[in-house]
């Protein structure tokens, strides 16, 4: 089967400019919560609030990282890279997962060095608010992201959304760290760093072995190769099997194998190639089918020549085709009329039209010897 050009999914075409804007609305909001959380931390002299705001700042980053992986995943194929760019945004998935665990080592270290060298840290209930508040606004962002990457189906985008929520869930401890230490308890700030860390560097783990597992050509999910076997479990199909996937982001690449009922392989083909369009005009993928099975029942084309030859004016029936319709010749008295060769053909039509419900085509020829197959 030919490799056919595809058709994107639903959204799958709008990629970079969802992927565009989910990361220009996270700078914005980030940088915002970067500039209030690295103030209060300054001002009231946490090392928790100081590490959540450069959090929050490496979410920037990772935004950046995200534009990036978009732009290039965009990319149109060429001849070192003849399916796309589209794994890219699985490379770019990937750099932020390795940013978000060096963040998150680097303050561990420096909230424990706060923890054997406590500062005081000047923290009140205003401030424990305002910290609490981030929680609300980054877990909007993060859902936000999240909602985008399952519209474009993007790793990127996802994780991008779990660096929001990895911000969000780190505010918590950090807030009430702020709290305890307005009743003088400072260890609690150290401590929320510390929690704070081990997230971020969870998180960071998490999304690096989801992109490293896509990058080594995981497999598809079975909701997916569920569709592709519903697609070509079509009229003729037997059985469908061996479905490979090689996903590419902006592009899919599908291979699958078929059984088909004894028919020409003719009709086989045009099967198959039915199942291709389909599978490329409902997903983003190269399909290509394979066939299993063609085979034509002998017992059908002898049933054809005995009803054809049962007739008197007919000498001999031969090159029997099935396929979406039966084609065979039939060789006749060379000295048989016009007419009564093409009252022979339509009776002849009429006929195997009624037993075999299919289209009939039927080439006369003139039989020179009448007592040998022309």
């Amino acid at each position: 089967m030919t490799e056919k050009s595809i058709a994107v999914e639903p959204d799958t075409k709008n990629r970079a400019y969802y992927g565009y804007k989910e990361a220009i609305v996270s700078i914005v909001v980030n940088f915002a919560l970067f500039l209030v959380k690295l103030a209060i931390g300054i001002h009231i002299k946490s090392i928790a609030v100081i590490t959540d705001g450069f959090h929050s700042l490496s979410d920037i980053i990772t935004s950046v990282v995200v534009i990036f992986g978009f732009r290039t995943a965009q990319k149109p194929p060429d001849k070192e890279h003849p399916f796309g760019h589209g794994r890219f945004e699985e490379i770019a998935a990937l750099i932020i997962s390795l940013l978000l665990i060096l963040a998150g080592i680097e303050f561990f270290i420096l909230s424990i060095e706060r923890l054997y060298k406590p500062q005081v840290v000047k923290g009140n209930f205003f401030f424990f608010m305002v910290i609490l508040l981030t929680f609300f606004i980054k877990e909007g962002l993060a859902r936000y992201s999240t909602h985008l990457s399952h519209k474009i189906h993007s790793h990127a985008l996802l994780a991008d959304a779990w660096h929001h929520r990895s911000d969000a869930l780190s505010s918590i401890p950090v807030a009430f760290g702020v709290l305890a230490s307005s009743y003088g308890i400072y260890s609690i700030d150290s401590l929320s760093g510390i929690g704070v860390s081990l997230i971020i560097m969870y998180m960071g783990y998490k999304m690096a072995k989801s992109s490293v597992s896509s990058l080594l050509g995981e497999a598809p999910r079975t909701e997916f190769v569920d569709a592709v076997k519903g697609m070509a479990m079509v009229k003729g199909v037997t059985d469908v099997y061996d479905v490979f996937v090689h996903d590419y982001g902006t592009r899919k690449v599908v291979s699958l194998s078929i059984r088909v009922e004894p028919m020409g392989l003719e009709e086989a083909h045009s099967i198959a190639d039915s199942i291709e369009q389909t599978l490329a005009d409902q997903h983003n993928a190269s399909a290509v089918v394979h066939i299993d099975g063609v085979t034509v029942d002998k017992s059908m084309k002898k049933k054809i020549s005995d009803m054809v030859e049962s007739h008197p004016e007919v000498v001999s029936c031969h090159a029997v085709d099935i396929g979406e319709k039966i084609d065979f010749h039939i060789t006749v008295d060379k000295d048989m009329s016009l007419e009564e060769a093409h009252n022979l053909t339509h009776h002849l039509q009429e006929d195997v039209t009624k037993e075999f419900k299919k289209k009939v085509v039927i080439h006369v020829e003139p039989c020179i010897d009448n007592y040998r197959e022309c």
